[in-house]
Parts: C-alpha cells; structure tokens; sequence
C-alpha cells in the first residue's frame, strides 16, 4: 500500500470538494488546527485508531477537540475518511491537502532565525521582498536561536541564506586553520 499515493488522492478529493463549496481557505485553517492537534494529542490519535469505536463517536471526538466548529466539507470528508477505515492515514492527508492548497494558491512556507526577537517591521519588510522577488505569498514564521549569535537565517523550500555569525565566525575559522603558520 503506498501511503503517498493515498493520501494524496484524499487530499485532492478534500481540495477540489472544498473549493466547489467555496470553503477552501475555511478547510486550510482547519486542518492546520487538526494536524497541530492529532500530532500533540497521543490519546486522540489512539482514538481515531481504535478499532472499538464507532465512527460517529470518532467524528464527535474530532469535532469538538477543534476550538471552531469544522466546516461541512471538512466534516464531510473526514465522515468519509473513517467510513472507509483510512483513520490510519489521515494525518498525512492532512499534510497532503495543506501542500496542494499551498501549490494552487502560490503560497510558501518560510523560517526566519534570529538570535533575539526582531520588530514587526523587520518581519513585514523582509516579506514583502521575498513576495516581490519570488513571486509567491510567504508564510513567513520567526524562531528564536540563540546559537546562531547574531544575524540571521532565512530557510523556505531549498533555499537557504545564512547570514549568522556563528556560520561566519565557523568559515573564519576553517580558513585560518588551513594555511601553514608563516615563520618570519
């Protein structure tokens, strides 16, 4: 069985389903909020897994572990899921949906590390070069990195820019530990 090949499918069914109702960008949150809460929630996802449990009780759990109510299309599409004894994949459906609507909707997932926290201005600049050069939206997310010293680096998709001391001081260091020391 070809766990890709499944969920991908699923996540197309979810994809296509949700944008014909127009609920598409709606399911995306969700299912970020649910992927968040299955991969935290060791006791959900021993639930979902059970074999005892009815699916209503299943979706019930689902539902009211979500701090909105879900959509219909994602209600729906889950009911389907557990009908079908896919529970087991449905964490990586999840994962699949969310690249697709990010493939059709241009959007790009980004990390920016620094060593102390930078203003919103910082953020908001940074983005909007990155959305004008690249020419998708960026999700951009910051992480605190007290080892990279000062600086940053900035990581979305392969691309990957390190601007840090740390790196900095580690080439100088390299370099310096590679030439023969001179005798005068």
């Amino acid at each position: 069985m070809d766990i890709g090949l499944i969920s991908r499918r699923y996540a197309k069914a979810l994809a296509d389903y949700s944008a014909e109702r127009g609920e598409d960008s709606k399911v995306y949150g969700e299912v970020q909020q649910l992927a968040e809460l299955y991969r935290q929630d060791r006791p959900l996802h021993e639930a979902l897994q059970s074999p005892v449990l009815p699916v209503k009780e299943k979706i019930s759990a689902l539902c009211h572990l979500s701090p909105a109510p879900l959509c219909k299309s994602l209600t729906d599409f889950i009911s389907l899921v557990l009908r079908h004894h896919r529970e087991n994949l449905l964490y990586f459906m999840f994962h699949s949906f969310m690249d697709l609507y990010r493939e059709r909707h241009n959007i790009r997932e980004a990390e920016l590390y620094t060593a102390a926290p930078v203003g919103n201005g910082v953020e908001e600049t940074l983005r909007s070069k990155i959305q004008e050069l690249s020419g998708y939206t960026v999700n951009l997310h910051r992480k605190i990195k007290p080892a990279i010293i000062g600086g940053f680096v900035f990581r979305m998709d392969d691309m990957l820019i390190d601007a840090s001391v740390a790196s900095q001081l580690a080439v100088l260091r390299r370099n310096l530990g590679n030439e023969p020391a001179r005798k005068i």
